[in-house]
């Protein structure tokens, strides 16, 4: 699957890593995106490195994630967040 996790989002975005490559809460807060999300689906908890974006505008894990509601790229991202409305 091809899906953009929100990690990959805000590693495109510029999020600063420390030394072993970590990124802080606060990095995903100023970015506007989630450390911490659920499945809208199955409601499973869910780290950015396993939390897919959805155009129904929630997350979805790997598991529930359907090609069709997924994003390729973060300009496809970035487009539908505008087209909503949202900061991000």
């Amino acid at each position: 699957m091809g899906a953009l996790t929100i990690l990959d989002i805000a590693l495109a975005k510029g999020a600063a890593q420390d030394a072993q490559g970590r990124i802080s809460g606060g990095e995903f807060d100023r970015l506007g995106l989630p450390m911490m999300s659920g499945c809208q689906r199955c409601g499973a908890t869910l780290g950015p490195y396993g939390a897919y974006p959805s155009r129904t505008g929630l997350i979805q894990c790997g598991e529930c994630i359907a090609d069709d509601m997924s994003f390729a790229t973060v300009a496809e991202f970035d487009a539908f967040e505008a087209s909503i409305g949202a900061d991000g």
